[in-house]
């Protein structure tokens, strides 16, 4: 039996932690022992994670003296401000002064996989003995603030990099030819699983949503990526249009305090909710009139593959992956990244019924089998 390792910095809120727990809950454990290794014990997802996976938390510091690891925190925050304008990921510069100082773990795997980028691949590059290594890149690398020059070292020490998108495996492709490398890749997409999100959705709704206002939703951390100050514009825009609704925005993350104090100067308080995050946020897409993407850029576009599945008006940003999850004026509305395009297009679906109502009949006939071409994909990938 095949004894596989995932490594995932935590089970906190994402998209990367989303997809890896949904993955895990439809493995076949007659063919493997799985371990997870996380670095943070506590996220969300963890109560998700099957029984049969055997989860190992890990500190990234064993057998190192506080005074080094004082030293290190500091060298860190030193070098962090002098090529903070560089094109550097913090996570590369957290390598480069942590990394020496990281232990090896004490365990091999026939298959060990990091399943998304930064911190993760580096530790399985050089700290995880495995026969082989694959690493998952669930992010546009480029936009995400990579330095291909950093990075190439590492993902030599895999057998593959899976992306999760055409458009992700295009832009890493990119990345490398820059520095007049190549490396091999494969495309897996995100699995979502239709019939758990469907059954999901069915749960009572935990807040009423008014009958008299259109009711929007986005679900996303809420970190710059997302773009929810577009979001936060595009309310205030449609509200002095005269336009009655109500925006709730399911997530959390670092950004909170300054998104707050945008939706106080817009005057917004009683328009754009921040909910925080949710551990089932499928009865309120299905229950809201429009769904929104605001981001700048996705490796995929969960978020919004569910809200077709659940058959939802959808506006997104025209981030690369969108038009791969969505048809512009067919399955949904695709729009240019701000605020004035994003108003513009959710009014298109209160002006206009016939047309709303023929783009949700469109989504109720689209057939989705990425599931399970994603779990051949993934066994053929490991078992073979």
């Amino acid at each position: 039996m095949k004894k596989v390792a995932f490594i995932i910095e935590s089970l906190y809120h994402g998209g990367a932690e989303k997809s890896l727990v949904t993955l895990l809950n439809l493995l076949d454990y007659s063919k493997m022992e799985v371990d997870l290794i996380l670095f943070r014990k506590g996220g969300e997802f963890e109560k998700f994670v099957p029984k049969e996976i055997n989860i190992i938390y890990t500190t990234s510091f064993q057998r190192i003296s506080f005074p080094r690891k004082l030293y290190g925190r500091f060298k860190y925050w030193i070098i962090k401000k002098i090529l903070n304008d560089k094109n550097y990921h913090h996570a590369q510069i957290y390598w480069s002064i942590f990394g020496d100082l990281i232990s090896s773990f004490n365990k091999k795997y026939d298959v060990a996989i990091a399943y998304n980028q930064g911190f993760s691949t580096y530790y399985v590059a050089q700290k995880l003995n495995a026969d082989k290594k694959f690493a998952w890149l669930n992010t546009d690398y480029q936009k995400a603030g990579y330095a291909i020059q950093f990075d190439y070292k590492f993902y030599t020490s895999f057998e593959k990099i899976i992306c999760v998108s055409k458009e992700n495996e295009s832009a890493f492709a990119e990345a490398n030819k820059s520095i007049g490398k190549s490396l091999y890749t494969d495309i897996i997409k995100d699995i979502s699983d239709e019939l758990l999100i469907k059954q999901m959705s069915k749960e009572k709704l935990d807040i009423v949503l008014s009958k008299d206002c259109i009711n929007i939703l986005t679900v996303g951390r809420l970190a710059k990526p997302k773009a929810l100050d577009l979001a936060i514009e595009a309310c205030s825009i449609l509200k002095n249009k005269g336009v009655k609704l109500k925006w709730y925005v399911i997530g959390e993350g670092s950004e909170r305090s300054t998104l707050e104090n945008a939706i106080k100067n817009h005057q917004l308080e009683n328009d754009f909710h921040l909910l925080g995050y949710r551990d089932n946020p499928y009865p309120l897409i299905k229950a809201c009139d429009i769904y929104v993407q605001s981001s700048l850029f996705e490796g995929l576009g969960l978020t919004v593959i569910e809200a077709a599945i659940l058959q939802k008006p959808i506006v997104s940003t025209n981030f690369p992956t969108a038009s791969s999850i969505i048809t512009h004026n067919e399955t949904g509305l695709i729009c240019e990244m701000n605020a004035n395009a994003i108003a513009d297009n959710i009014s298109i679906y209160i002006e206009n019924l016939e047309f709303k109502e023929r783009i949700v009949d469109a989504l109720s006939k689209l057939k989705n089998n990425d599931k399970e071409k994603s779990l051949l994909a993934f066994y053929d990938l490991l078992l073979n």
